[in-house]
Formats: structure tokens, sequence, C-alpha cells
């Protein structure tokens, strides 16, 4: 059992870029807030490393290369997408805020998983064995008296 200790709330301690992230995270609870919280600090950890702001000034591009990187790392397509989960609702509500001019998010293109039904699927072939014939009809049958 994991235990949770609030901490009191100190914005001043925060870079521009947690505010909005605990602001987020905070209508959420249980297993979809520890989810969360950690798709965003998977986020901010890469924005780190590659010398990026979490938030600001940033383009679909920087999302589509940290989609990449994902897949980089072996995660399969499913699993990336539910990675984004939590960075795309960060940037939606930054952007709703008004704290971002645009949402990066929106645009990004998400890796296809195989188990989603393509919306416009391809006509499938003839069969090889056309349906049998039908019953003769009734009327056309001529009988003897």
């Amino acid at each position: 059992m994991t235990i949770t200790i609030a901490l009191p709330f100190q914005p001043d301690a925060m870079t521009p870029a947690q505010l909005p992230a605990v602001s987020y995270l905070a209508r959420y609870t249980g297993q979809t807030h520890r989810l969360y919280a950690d798709q965003l600090r998977r986020w901010f950890s890469w924005c780190e490393t590659n010398g990026l702001d979490p938030l600001v000034g940033l383009q679909r591009a920087h999302l589509e290369l940290y989609i990449r990187h994902l897949h980089d790392t072996g995660l399969r397509d499913s699993s990336i997408n539910t990675t984004l989960h939590g960075v795309r609702g960060f940037f939606r509500f930054a952007h709703i805020d008004g704290l971002i001019a645009a949402d990066p998010a929106v645009y990004a293109r998400l890796t296809k998983d195989p188990r989603r039904r393509d919306p416009h699927p391809r006509p499938r072939p003839a069969r090889a064995h056309p349906l049998p014939p039908s019953r003769p009809d009734p009327s056309r049958c001529t009988t003897e008296p």
C-alpha cells in the first residue's frame, strides 16, 4: 500500500510548466492521477534532456519526436498512445486556460494500433465460391396434370 502525503501547495517554488501540470492533475484521483503524473514526469524528463520547456514554445514536431523516442524505447503502439493521454490532456487544459496560444498536441500523429478498427475499411475481395443458387421459383415450375 502506498501512502501519499499532501504537501502544502507552493506555487512560488514551481516552474511555469509545473503549475499547470499540478492544476491539470488535481482533477484526477487514484490510479488515473498516478498514471497521468507518471506520464507527465516522463514528458518533463524528455524535455529537460532535450533542452526544451515542457509547455512553452513547442510545436507539433516536438511531440512527434517524443512519440518516436517512445517507439525507440521499445513501447508498442498501444502503450505509446496510452502514454500520450496525460501529455495531450496537459496541453489541452493549458490551452483552455490561456497559458499557451495553441495546443501542439492536437495534430500530433499518434501511432497506429492494429487492434483498432479502420474507419475506412477496404472492400473485401469477392468470395472464391459464390453463394449457392437459390431455390427455383415455384411460379416458373410447370407441372403436368
